[in-house]
């Protein structure tokens, strides 16, 4: 449940942290935009007297280039616009009345396009005609008219003392021109963004985790310590009545209250040095010896010893080519081996088969330990082989399994400590086979 609402935490900061990524960038292209605008506003009057003046030189034959600034005291960034709109009109009257030159567009475009470029801003654009009331009389091209979800229009020019005719400029795409100056921007923050989106959900991740584990643990240490009060009890209890004397007349008595503490002591035994190797494994501190193991000779060890311990109707079958030798740790493979027959007993019925196989293929060998058991649910055989987990059938409406999580994962930690591998087939309700693979000898002993 707490493992919900961090996700559904993260998932909100995630959106707020996106949203006001939005609303920056957002404010930011309006920005430039606007620049773009008061830009376009600044050149384009200079762009209409560069055309007019461009226009005269062609049809005179002679330059009329004129210096702006030095001979007619030029300066484009006059606020007043009446002063540059009376040097415009007056221009384009000598052009008309002399020489029957009207404002041409298209230079009118080139002119003001390169004048953008010189700031910055690489546009495309068209220039047209308009009334005083900004209705189009003229349009340098069709190509423009339609297509475009945004434009920005440049104030108009008058082009005449009546002041009946005006030149606009309309630069399309404007988006375009501005993502190009906020490309930069663009990316670091999409880097940026998908940076502490991961760091987030990788935090995420490690809190949810721990506190999984965290609850593991929990578990695991009240299981530990309710699992381990009743061999303790039973020692304590055994060692007191014979303590007592009262058994001292009752050899055969005695006896089996010795073989019942030997039994539970041996148990905790086994529990503390099944931890303590898990730890070692973990922190890479387990060293393994070296002997030559005949595995028939192995499996009729295990099948002797679970024939005298369990009281179900156990039935073994084996299958190993007699003799089988590999080089290994005997006891570590013995005390692997064994964990699945316990897991096979515990997780059964009152009748269980279990089928202990080996085979020898290429440079490997093949440990099979097969049971008809309650299976294991396809769900928890990815999690089967982690630490404290128990494959879900722990809990059952006839009874409790006693138990810790702790052996199938020794079982893998050795096996892959080994050089070799553990996997699992299983079908809930019919059976459950893991297979061991090893090589026949072992390079890291």
């Amino acid at each position: 449940m707490i493992g919900k609402y961090i996700k559904i935490i993260t998932f909100l900061g995630l959106i707020i942290i996106l949203v006001l990524q939005s609303v920056w960038l957002a404010n930011t292209y309006q920005l430039l935009e606007h620049q773009l605008y008061q830009t376009g506003n600044r050149l384009f009057p200079k762009a209409v007297l560069n055309e007019t003046i461009e226009r005269l030189s062609e049809i005179t034959g002679v330059d009329t280039t004129l210096n702006l600034t030095s001979n007619m005291n030029y300066d484009e960034n006059i606020n007043d616009l009446k002063i540059k709109e009376h040097i415009i009109s007056f221009l384009n009257h000598y052009a008309d009345s002399l020489y029957q030159s009207q404002t041409s567009l298209p230079l009118l475009d080139s002119i003001f396009k390169s004048s953008l470029k010189e700031e910055g801003y690489k546009a495309e654009l068209y220039c047209m005609k308009v009334d005083s009331v900004g209705n189009p009389m003229e349009k340098e091209s069709e190509r423009y008219q339609n297509g475009f979800f945004r434009i920005v229009k440049t104030s108009p020019v008058s082009l005449n003392w009546e002041r009946t005719e005006y030149v606009q400029a309309v630069i399309v795409n404007p988006y375009l021109i501005v993502f190009r100056k906020m490309a930069f921007l663009l990316i670091a923050t999409i880097l940026l963004l998908c940076f502490v989106a991961w760091c987030i959900v990788y935090q995420v991740r490690i809190i949810i985790r721990q506190n999984k584990i965290a609850l593991i643990r929990q578990d695991f240490t009240y299981a530990m310590i309710h699992d381990m009060k009743t061999p303790i009890n039973t020692i304590t209890m055994a060692s007191h009545a014979l303590e007592s004397g009262l058994m001292d007349n009752k050899p055969e008595l005695k006896k089996q209250y010795f073989s019942i503490i030997n039994e539970e002591s041996s148990h905790l035994l086994n529990l503390s040095e099944k931890i303590l190797t898990i730890a070692k494994l973990e922190q890479s501190r387990l060293k393994f010896t070296s002997e030559e193991v005949d595995l028939s000779v192995l499996f009729e060890e295990l099948v002797m010893k679970y024939n005298f311990k369990t009281d179900k109707n156990v039935t073994f079958q084996q299958d190993c080519p007699q003799p089988l030798n590999m080089t290994t740790d005997k006891e570590y493979l013995k005390e692997v081996v064994s964990n699945l027959i316990d897991n096979s007993l515990k997780y059964s019925n009152k009748d269980v088969t279990i089928k202990l196989s080996a085979e020898l293929q290429s440079n490997s060998v093949i440990i099979k330990v097969w049971d008809n058991g309650w299976g294991i649910p396809l769900k928890e055989q990815k999690h089967i082989f982690d630490k404290f987990h128990r494959g879900g059938l722990e809990y059952r409406k006839d009874r409790k399994v006693a138990g810790f999580g702790l052996g199938l994962n020794y079982v893998y930690k050795v096996v892959t400590a080994m050089n070799g591998n553990v996997s699992l087939n299983s079908v809930e309700g019919k059976y459950s086979e893991f297979v061991i693979t090893l090589p026949i000898k072992n390079n890291r002993i």
